[in-house]
Order: structure tokens, then C-alpha cells, then sequence
């Protein structure tokens, strides 16, 4: 399984749900910015935390333009857009740990954040949204 850590801005506030197994989940966009001059864009990861750690994001007031890192394990994900026939394939983080960035664009750990996680609980479901198609 690939591990990830990484650097962005939260595109949308966060929405606590609960999942047919009622458990507490959020799920958001991260931006970040990868490589260099002409090279440089944007890449968007979902990010899905579940339990006591969504909870936390929601408590401490993570929202759209929050600059935070992340990390946790990666996977690649297929999804339907939301035309309801296109497939395509997104990143999606479930979310280990996480922090606020501070000014100095040092990551600051906020106290309590190691969470375990229960991989058990994640809802199950279609993800739409439009994405730019990734390499095969």
C-alpha cells in the first residue's frame, strides 16, 4: 500500500456525514501545487477521514482554503463523473494524520492527531466530480 504525505489547500468546507453503518465521515478536495516554473500545476487528491479523526478536522475548523498537510495511504480509484457515464480514475487519501501549515511553511502537528484507522468503516459508494483524465 503507498504512503503519502503532502502539502495543500482544502477547495471546499468539509460536511460531517454518516454512513450507512453510522459512522461519522468527511470527505474533501486538497490542491496541491506540484513541480516547477512551465511545469507547475495543480494535482487534487480526496481526502476521506472517519471516526473521532473527522470529528477533529471538523472541531478544530478545517474549511475551504485551509492550508494543511496530510498523510495516510493512497490508492487509485475509479469513479463515474458527474455526466453519470464517464469512468475515470481519481487519488484518494485515507487519512492517518494531518496538520495546519503555519505561515512560516513549517507543518505544525496539532496535538492529538495520531488517530489509528479503521479501514472497516469507510463508506462504500460512487464519487462524482470532473477530473482531468490521468495517465494510463
Amino acid at each position: 500500500m503507498s504512503q503519502l504525505f503532502a502539502m495543500g489547500r482544502i477547495t471546499t468546507d468539509l460536511e460531517l456525514k454518516t454512513s450507512t453503518r453510522h459512522n461519522s465521515y468527511v470527505h474533501f478536495s486538497l490542491m496541491e501545487r506540484i513541480n516547477f516554473g512551465e511545469n507547475a500545476r495543480n494535482q487534487f487528491i480526496q481526502v476521506w477521514a472517519w471516526g473521532n479523526l473527522a470529528q477533529q478536522l471538523m472541531q478544530l475548523g478545517v474549511k475551504a482554503g485551509s492550508l494543511v498537510w496530510v498523510s495516510g495511504s493512497l490508492e487509485l480509484e475509479d469513479y463515474v463523473k458527474k455526466d453519470g457515464k464517464t469512468r475515470d480514475k481519481q487519488l484518494k487519501l485515507k487519512l492517518r494524520d494531518w496538520g495546519f501549515v503555519s505561515r512560516d511553511k513549517t507543518p505544525k502537528k496539532q496535538k492529538g492527531t495520531r488517530i489509528s484507522h479503521d479501514s472497516s468503516a469507510a463508506p462504500v459508494g460512487v464519487i462524482d466530480g470532473d477530473r482531468e483524465t490521468l495517465p494510463e
